[in-house]
């Protein structure tokens, strides 16, 4: 059986991925590893700032990187680290929502559509007038995030077990207007990059 590779550009993501990762996270493994040891923190803590760490980490590359498949697939390691978050809350189904939804459904599709639309012909993102306005958008973003952790009071719920049923009937009948609002949005971007891509195809065929 002839083994099929892996294209090269994914390649390069995967291998410079894991030298910068293993040379971040080995250091930092080393310094949570030792106050595991001395009882400074717990184990799920210790899990929670390696997980931390790599959502940071993740979510730089995607914004900061200009090759917009490197940017995806580090929206990839961004899905599945909030996932597990997820799990250490013990919210299993939160989790799975997470891994499905966000780290297979939608950034599978924002894979398919730069795929579709040829973005390894044009993969640096060129700054645009829009910059200063993302920037600011972004603080304010920040400092709303950190207004509401520092006025929320934490460890006052009870936790609570809730039947399959209920949390069915909560999603598709009292939200299933917003569920099915962002199926058709997803749908639509998935069509638009086929219309692109075929747009593309006729034009060079005509040239």
């Amino acid at each position: 059986m002839q083994r099929i590779a892996l294209p090269s550009q994914i390649d390069r993501v995967i291998v410079g991925g894991s030298l910068v990762a293993g040379a971040v996270l080995v250091p930092v493994l080393v310094v949570l590893i030792a106050l595991l040891g001395a009882d400074r923190i717990s184990g799920p803590e210790l899990v929670w700032w390696l997980l931390a760490l790599i959502i940071v980490a993740a979510a730089l590359g995607a914004v900061l990187l200009r090759n917009v498949v490197r940017a995806a697939l580090c929206l990839v390691i961004v899905a599945l680290g909030i996932a597990g978050m997820f799990l250490l809350l013990a919210s299993e189904f939160l989790a799975l929502v997470q891994v499905l939804v966000y780290g297979g459904g939608v950034t599978i599709l924002l894979l398919f559509g730069l795929m579709l639309t040829n973005a390894q012909d044009d993969p640096v993102v060129q700054d645009g007038s829009q910059k200063p306005f993302a920037f600011g958008v972004g603080i304010a973003l920040g400092a709303v995030i950190v207004i509401a952790m520092t006025d929320a009071t934490w460890n006052t719920g009870t936790r609570s077990v809730v039947a399959f049923r209920a949390l069915g009937d909560r999603l598709y009948r009292d939200f299933g207007v917003p569920f099915e609002v962002a199926s058709l949005v997803l749908l639509v971007a998935l069509v638009g990059a086929i219309a692109i891509s075929r747009r593309d195809r006729d034009e060079e065929e005509v040239a």
